[in-house]
């Protein structure tokens, strides 16, 4: 996916370029993705064979293999068949299956002990998954809701002091939309609060305008519909686990390293005032 992004990535290290892989994901915007890898230009394509009972593709069933058991989970990604994105339902992440392996099991009937599983198999014409089919890749209203309580949105360290390798221009992207996504939640819920002033209704409803505008053109619009208060106890986190690391370090450093660490951290203090507007 990032192949072309970086000549020679391949021949770094895993320590060098996990920094720059990292980097390029938080910074793929939503026109990078192919939502949609199995275009009908792209089947028709394929020998009949292949196209033969693609319904099943989204069939929601167990992948079996002896004693593996692994859920196949369409409903996730519908967009890559052409339908709207919306919720999907809960799953069981079998902890206990998981555990099973074949050894001292040689003589092991599998299909017994997975026929709930075999059974479900057995009827994947009837489990795939139905949907709402579209042109454009889309989702339901209450889906990126969900999805922002659920995930990870950022892979690259929030907070970190610099360092002499390979610096993720993500993380003061990170920075930006997050302060600008504070500003626009707190300027929208002002303008709410208070529909009876004028003034101040203006003023604040261009600074909401002005944030979305600038988180649209980085590619981050999608960052307004966040729930703020989940945003807000995340970064908490990550700085308490920042500031706790940085203490435990202090003990070993040389006199021109506890200057050089000294203007670092005050860097990142100013850093993160500038972020708490």
């Amino acid at each position: 996916m990032v192949r072309w992004l970086y000549a020679g990535l391949s021949r770094m290290s895993s320590a060098t370029g996990l920094g720059v892989y990292r980097d390029a994901l938080d910074r793929m915007s939503e026109d990078q993705i192919t939502w949609m890898p199995y275009r009908p230009d792209m089947l028709a394509e394929l020998p009949p064979a292949g196209r033969e009972q693609t319904h099943i593709w989204r069939a929601r069933v167990p992948l079996i293999c002896f004693d593996i058991v692994e859920l196949h989970l369409p409903d996730r990604v519908m967009r890559q068949f052409g339908f709207e994105q919306v919720i999907p339902r809960p799953i069981d992440t079998y902890v206990e299956l998981h555990k099973l392996d074949r050894r001292g099991k040689h003589t092991e009937d599998w299909a017994l002990r997975h026929v709930r599983y075999v059974t479900m198999w057995d009827r994947r014409a009837e489990l795939a998954v139905a949907g709402t089919p579209t042109y454009v890749p889309s989702v339901s209203g209450d889906y990126m809701g969900w999805y922002y309580s659920i995930t990870r949105l950022f892979v690259s360290p929030s907070f970190r002091l610099p360092t002499h390798h390979y610096q993720p221009s993500s993380l003061a992207l990170h920075l930006t939309t997050r302060a600008l996504q504070r500003i626009h939640q707190r300027a929208t819920a002002t303008v709410t609060d208070i529909p009876d002033v004028d003034m101040y209704g203006q003023t604040l409803t261009g600074i909401a305008s002005l944030c979305s505008d600038v988180l649209g053109r980085v590619d981050y619009g999608h960052l307004i519909h966040m729930p703020a208060s989940q945003e807000m106890a995340s970064t908490s986190t990550a700085a308490a686990a920042s500031s706790s690391q940085t203490q435990h370090e202090r003990v070993v450093l040389q006199p021109r390293q506890r200057r050089r660490r000294r203007h670092e951290q005050q860097h990142l203090h100013d850093e993160a005032d500038d972020g708490n507007l």
